[in-house]
């Protein structure tokens, strides 16, 4: 489905792919297995931070705090996870996404060129997390967008279903769910 982004997987035998649909979602995945004994941290080295922003086409910040990126990841896995399983996101994880989502507007201008059908924003260099932040944002508050988040039942990487009928189940059919079709499989024929 998608291809491998090029990452240094520092000794993991995994590999990372845009599958989210988003960039806040894509950003969120940057942990493989999050909380079990597979769990792999996609930003370290902290020099997979450029690799990933490149690879997701946010190209216009300024800055790079692998620290700060790190827990804003994690604010956007709670926060999302929490939605995809049915529950009310922290209001304090909400509350951050909103405080940096406005310190990225502060980095927008409004302009309309001479014979445009519409005004466009224009980006200034910006922390990569505000922006991440902006985008994140508008997944929260559009209801049509939140209603496709789904997370995959092996992984748990985030993804937006833009299926018709809502049907995706997996981050990558190829991974996950080849994985998952292996098991059934399996189970059959003992």
């Amino acid at each position: 489905m998608a291809d491998a982004i090029p990452l240094d997987p520092r000794g993991y035998q995994g590999t990372y792919k845009l599958i989210g649909g988003r960039p806040a979602l894509d950003f969120a995945n940057l942990v493989s297995y999050r909380g079990s004994d597979r769990h792999h941290d996609w930003l370290d080295p902290p020099g997979n931070a450029a690799v990933w922003a490149e690879a997701a086409g946010m190209t216009a910040f300024q800055s790079l705090d692998v620290a700060a990126l790190r827990e804003f990841r994690e604010l956007l896995a709670r926060t999302f996870l929490a939605i995809v399983d049915g529950t009310s996101p922290a209001p304090g994880d909400v509350d951050g996404i909103g405080k940096a989502a406005v310190i990225g507007w502060t980095h927008r201008s409004l302009s309309f060129a001479a014979g445009a059908p519409a005004a466009v924003w224009a980006t200034t260099a910006t922390p990569l997390l505000n922006e991440l932040a902006l985008d994140a944002a508008s997944l929260l508050t559009s209801a049509a967008s939140l209603r496709r988040v789904a997370a995959c039942p092996e992984c748990r990487w985030l993804f937006l279903d833009t299926t018709r009928n809502h049907s995706r189940q997996w981050c990558d059919p190829a991974d996950c769910g080849n994985r998952a079709r292996q098991r059934r499989h399996y189970r059959r024929q003992r």
